[in-house]
């Protein structure tokens, strides 16, 4: 393309030079030829003057003066009487040639008293210039004298100047075109450095700079695009800046936003959406592929029809379960002109769990509590209405009374236990801590209780640790509580606990050969009150705070437990000691 348009303006440039020289040879070869010709013309007409005093027009056969005559003015010399016949001629017999009176230079001097014409000669092939002068005396016409040369040294010098015109037109156009071709070549190597700067701007590559030697008029141009490039690159990093500082405020912040245009699909999503709605891509789709609930929907449509804000609250199963409050706000960038809606959500989840935890505690409590003191007033009433008086039956009475104010007794050591943890009046004091003498005393304090049952129980130290940094008497609590549950639920085999140790991780473990828990009960296990088989925990003795003391302690250890469970195949209490 850049090769076309230089090749078009030289050719065009060629041919205005051609042209231009065309017209000036033409011009200055014309000039030259007319002066040489009125040159010419003078000098005949001066000799034919001179010759007119010599001539006797009253005689015939004047050709062998003519032929004299011609020796002298190197002309052809003829004589012409004034009826317009030929006298005499130097170049021809004058007896054989035609009148010329009606000649054109002979009718101009008849009239002018000299004329001149230029005639092409059929014989000789190239023109001449004839020059006549009237002859008179005593004011009659006597004859006529007239001198012819040929154009031929003429047309030569002519000739010989058009073609040093031409040369020196050629040598101009050559000189030219070299000329043309060197700032040609530099204007096109100036536009490829400005073409390639531009593709660069367009590609994005701002920070090259253009710099042009020898530009002249380019330089403008070469600064100003290095200018636009400085200032795209400062507009493009502030652009960066803030779109950094959006996205580390969007990483920042925990709830979920999401720009929603109007028609439905999502512009904009924070970080944080994808823990709310899953690892899936949310740019470009519809809000309700993400968010999957009809009350945000309908949430979306009342925003768009009032134009206000609104809010509401919900629940979603997927990716996990969670309780969300969302506000929908409507967005305008520009006035009375409805672009698109931001929604701001917050989990609430942890709320909602711990109102329920509130709530269930709360109906545990009075549950726990309720049944025992209904037990002891039933008994205590039947006692005052006359059961004292039946000694076998008062002192069972007096026993139920007795086991269930100690079962009451137990709940509330349990919860203050428990209260005293989540308030830091029961404080962990680590220490480093004789494993063995933990286990050991485990052992013999649930020795008896297990044979009893006809039930194994193992301390074992796989880790081959002997010391960890730990409350002593708390670490006895979580494993006394522990192994005691672990009896409670296991009917054959036995109970193991102790140390072990995987990789670098090291852990205190119970494992039970009992009946288990199912899967979808594990997560809940250390939740106050709960219990899977309620029933059979009440029947045991349980309060169901016991795992919950365990998961308190733990924690305020630094520890972690994990718990893997399955119906009839027992239950494994891990807890992670921190290194």
């Amino acid at each position: 393309m850049r090769s076309n348009i230089f090749r078009r303006i030289f050719i065009w440039y060629a041919f205005v030079m051609v042209t231009a020289g065309l017209v000036i040879e033409i011009y200055i070869t014309s000039t030259v030829r007319a002066n040489y010709i009125d040159d010419l013309k003078k000098g005949l007409s001066a000799e034919t003057g001179l010759i007119s005093k010599n001539i006797s027009f009253n005689r015939a056969g004047l050709d062998d003066l003519c032929k004299e005559l011609k020796k002298d003015v190197a002309a052809r010399v003829t004589v012409i009487a004034d009826d317009g016949k030929v006298l005499g001629d130097s170049d021809a017999p004058s007896a054989n040639m035609d009148n010329h009176l009606t000649r054109t230079e002979v009718e101009q001097s008849l009239l002018f008293g000299a004329g001149a014409a230029i005639r092409y000669s059929d014989t000789l092939k190239h023109d001449f210039l004839y020059v006549a002068r009237r002859v008179s005396e005593g004011g009659n016409t006597r004859g006529f004298i007239r001198l012819a040369v040929p154009l031929t040294q003429v047309d030569g010098a002519v000739n010989l100047l058009r073609l040093k015109i031409v040369g020196v037109v050629f040598a101009v156009l050559l000189v030219t075109w070299a000329f043309s071709l060197l700032q040609a070549d530099h204007l096109r190597r100036l536009l490829r450095q400005i073409t390639d700067f531009s593709r660069s701007l367009s590609k994005g590559e701002i920070d090259k700079r253009l710099f042009l030697e020898n530009a002249g008029e380019f330089s403008e141009i070469a600064d100003n695009l290095t200018s636009m490039s400085e200032k795209l690159q400062g507009m493009m990093a502030q652009n960066e800046e803030e779109r950094n500082r959006l996205n580390v405020v969007l990483r920042s912040v925990p709830d979920a936003l999401l720009i929603i245009d109007v028609r439905g699909a999502i512009t904009l999503a924070s970080s944080s959406a994808r823990e709310f709605f899953g690892d899936v891509p949310m740019t470009g789709r519809q809000f309700m592929e993400v968010v999957r609930n009809h009350d945000f929907s309908d949430l979306v449509e009342r925003v768009r029809r009032e134009l206000a804000l609104g809010m509401t609250s919900f629940r979603i199963e997927s990716p996990e379960e969670k309780y969300l409050n969302v506000r929908v706000s409507p967005l305008f960038y520009r006035k009375d002109e409805l672009s698109g809606f931001v929604a701001v959500f917050h989990d609430v989840t942890q709320i909602e769990r711990l109102e329920q935890v509130r709530k269930d505690f709360v109906a545990n409590v009075s549950h726990e509590i309720k049944t025992p003191i209904t037990a002891i007033k039933g008994f205590a009433d039947t006692l005052l209405e006359g059961a004292l008086g039946d000694s076998e039956n008062a002192v069972r009475f007096l026993r139920t009374i007795k086991a269930n104010s100690e079962r009451i007794n137990s709940l509330v050591d349990d919860l203050m236990t428990i209260s005293k943890i989540e308030l830091g009046v029961i404080r962990v004091e680590k220490a480093m801590t004789d494993i063995e003498d933990v286990l050991g005393n485990a052992l013999e304090l649930f020795r008896e209780k297990a044979a009893s049952r006809g039930l194994s129980l193992e301390a074992v130290n796989r880790s081959g640790v002997m010391e960890i940094r730990a409350d002593r008497n708390r670490l006895i609590q979580i494993l006394t509580n522990l192994v005691d549950n672990a009896l409670k639920f296991t009917e054959t085999g036995g109970v193991t606990f102790g140390m072990d140790k995987v990789g670098e991780k090291t852990f205190l473990f119970v494992e039970d050969t009992g009946i288990g828990v199912p899967l979808k009960h594990v997560g809940r296990l250390g939740e106050r009150f709960y219990r899977v088989d309620p029933a059979r925990s009440r029947k045991l003795g349980g309060t169901g705070l016991g795992l919950a003391i365990v998961k308190h302690l733990v924690k305020a250890h630094g520890w972690s437990m994990q718990i893997e469970s399955a119906p009839g195949r027992g239950t494994k209490v891990s807890i992670m000691l921190s290194t």
